[in-house]
């Protein structure tokens, strides 16, 4: 029976003071070892998703918006380029402020 209640013991986690000798500012949480292998990966990931499903399908909206914009007339279109700047443009837009907000 000894021996399964040290068992129990050594599972609850990393080692911790008695309660008697925590300051009042002590969090247990911090005290919890995180690896920066594993935070570079949370950080990609939501990059990855923060592209996929927020930036480019507003960049695709916004470019539809403004190519519709330049061909009902309300934009003015490039004399040389045509709407390929104005579209260029609004298409960056998303895919910018999307980075920024990670950041």
């Amino acid at each position: 029976m000894a021996s399964v209640s040290t068992h129990e013991h050594q599972d609850k986690g990393p080692h911790l003071p008695p309660p008697s000798k925590q300051s009042l500012l002590f969090c247990p949480k911090s005290k919890l070892h995180i690896h920066k292998s594993e935070i570079s990966k949370i950080i990609r990931e939501c990059q990855e998703e923060s592209f996929w499903k927020r930036a480019l399908p507003f960049s695709l909206v916004s470019m539809l918006v403004t190519q519709g914009l330049v061909h009902h007339g309300y934009l003015a279109a490039n004399p040389r380029f045509g709407s390929l700047p104005k579209v260029a443009r609004t298409a960056c837009l998303p895919v910018r402020n999307a980075k920024q907000s990670m950041d």
